[in-house]
Order: C-alpha cells, then structure tokens, then sequence
C-alpha cells in the first residue's frame, strides 16, 4: 500500500505479533474499565444502604426479609454469643501482621435464629500451633453491625479443612456457613455480621468500604490501552518506509 511518498510494506510475523497482542491489550484495558465501574455501583449501593434507618434483627419482619433485601444494612440485635466454639478464618492481615477473623456464633433473643457474627480482626500471636487468647463474652448483649455475605477467599488449593485448635476454636481457610452448621447442630441466618467499633466483646475492626480502589481499576486500564498504542505505533513504525 502506497501513500504519496510512503509505502507501507507490513511483514508476516510482525502482523501476527500485532494482532495477537493488540487485542489482548485493548480487552484487558476494557475489562479494567468494567471492574472500575462494578465497585463505583457497589460502592454507590453501600452508601445508600448505610444512610438508610438501622433495622432491628430481632424483629420478624426483618428475619423473614432476604439477603439482596438487608445487604449492608445497619441493623441491631439483641442475644447472646456461644460460650463454646469460636471460628478464625485465616490468613487475614491487618497493617503487616498475619491474623484472623474471628466469628462467633450469636443466638437471637426470644427465637431459635443464629447468626455468625465477625467480631474483628486478631493476631496469630507467636505460633500457629498455640491458638489465641480470645475472651468469651457472657450474658445477653446488644450489638450493632451491617448485614453482608461470608467472606470470599478465591480458590483454595486443598479442601477446606476445619482445624480444631482447641475444644473451643476452630480454624478455617473459607468460611462455609452450610459446613459450619453441620459441625454445631445448629441453624444459621444466611448471612453475617459485620460488627460495629462501638459494639462490646469486639477485637479490631477497621473495616473496608466495599467498592473502594476504583481509581487503581481505571489506572490499570490507561495502562493497558497505552501499552496498546505504543504497539500499534511500533508496528506502523517498522512498516511504513518512504517509496523508493
């Protein structure tokens, strides 16, 4: 192809490179739009759900309400944590220090519902064979939190395997609410608490804001589609040569 005193004369295996690798490039740039799109509505969903008026888990209209319907919502509820099981859910880190999630199973008052609650974050402490010190909290309690799914962890690379530690503490590598009704006889909500910092018989809880790091999505993505331009221009560097 000739253009005025340009010709452009592309090789086979250059071509090939190119239309392999552009595409690719341009995907990746646009699926990083996507994903920085996905946390902008979560986020947006969050907050909206955090400013609505906290509800009362004790309630029966509320218990009888779905997930998709009390998902991040501020809620209260009033009984009391188990005295006899705890679950960590390893492999959490907070500011460089490998921990755990500790959850605790919590029984409504004046109903037979459970509901796993994640009272914050511990650490690991000297070993991983020795387990935590964690304080039992006694006696009807209320506490205050938001409503959200069990944690996702990824792929796993072995079974879940629930560890017990001691007659009292389990550890877990993916919180699977099915599997931990199985183990103690009893009857889960199909969701967890995220407690609140003002709540008592808590450990550190400095949550993340769902939908956050937004911007590192569409940073990636400018990346993506400037590495894209850079081998569009190679390419049309190498190819194009002034006619003889």
């Amino acid at each position: 192809m000739r253009i005025a005193s340009w010709e452009f004369t592309p090789g086979l295996w250059p071509t090939i490179v190119t239309l392999l690798v552009l595409p690719l490039f341009i995907y990746l740039g646009v699926w990083q739009l996507d994903r920085a799109e996905q946390k902008r509505e979560l986020h947006d969903e969050f907050e909206s759900r955090q400013n609505a008026d906290a509800i009362d888990l004790n309630s029966k209209q509320t218990l009888s309400d779905t997930f998709d319907e009390l998902r991040w919502r501020n809620m209260s509820v009033e009984g009391t944590f188990s005295e006899e099981v705890n679950i960590l859910l390893d492999n959490q880190v907070e500011k460089g220090v490998a921990g755990y999630y500790v959850y605790t199973p919590f029984k409504l008052t004046d109903h037979d519902n459970w509901v796993l609650v994640n009272r914050g974050w511990i650490s690991v402490g000297d070993s991983r064979d020795t387990p935590p010190r964690i304080a039992v909290a006694k006696g009807a309690l209320n506490i205050t939190g938001s409503v959200k799914s069990p944690p996702w962890t990824g792929i796993l690379l072995m079974d879940n395997i629930v560890e017990q530690l001691d007659e009292a503490t389990y550890r877990v590598q993916k919180l699977e609410l099915a599997g931990i009704e199985e183990l103690l006889n009893i009857v889960l909500l199909p969701y967890v608490i995220r407690m609140g910092p003002e709540s008592p018989a808590g450990f550190t809880r400095q949550w993340k804001v769902p939908g956050t790091g937004e911007e590192k999505n569409l940073g990636y993505a400018f990346q993506w589609f400037a590495m894209a331009t850079v081998i569009l221009f190679i390419y049309l560097i190498l190819n194009i040569k002034r006619a003889k």
